[in-house]
């Protein structure tokens, strides 16, 4: 009986090293993945709104997109910086004018130098995802392409 639960544990253990198999394991686990840093992102992106927007509340319906926002906060900083500051590799021109016109008379509170590096850091972590989803992403479209060309 020893004898006959070994021999299976080895075939076992042949069957799992050279399993076909295991090539779609790593592509579930990479839509899983994807899936959940789809829900991360969104749910940081949506708190760096939340928190900017309680020293810039005006920003968020100027600039609409999470990343553009992500890379906003990071460069402005505090938004008496705004002025001073070129977003045209982030923003439209139309966009970037609004802005700089809105931060001039926002609404908004003053929030310490500490509670801006938080803030900066949130946004920063975005950006940081959302450039490993997109990395993620070619390499589920290049295994899937490998896999199944068909697709």
């Amino acid at each position: 009986r020893a004898m006959m639960l070994g021999l299976s544990h080895s075939l076992s253990r042949y069957k799992l090293k050279y399993s076909p198999d295991k090539v779609d394991t790593m592509v579930v686990q990479a839509i899983g993945l994807l899936d959940e840093l789809d829900k991360e992102i969104n749910i940081y992106a949506m708190r760096v709104r939340e928190w900017y927007g309680w020293h810039f509340p005006e920003m968020g319906k100027i600039v609409t997109d999470n990343m553009q926002y992500a890379k906003c906060v990071i460069k402005m900083g505090m938004r008496t910086n705004c002025s001073g500051l070129d977003f045209s590799d982030i923003l439209d021109e139309d966009v970037e004018r609004t802005l700089k016109e809105s931060a001039e008379i926002s609404m908004g509170t003053e929030v310490s130098d500490v509670d801006m590096l938080r803030i900066k850091s949130l946004a920063e972590q975005v950006l940081s995802m959302s450039e490993y989803r997109i990395q993620l992403y070619e390499y589920l479209k290049n295994r899937m392409q490998a896999i199944a060309p068909n697709l």
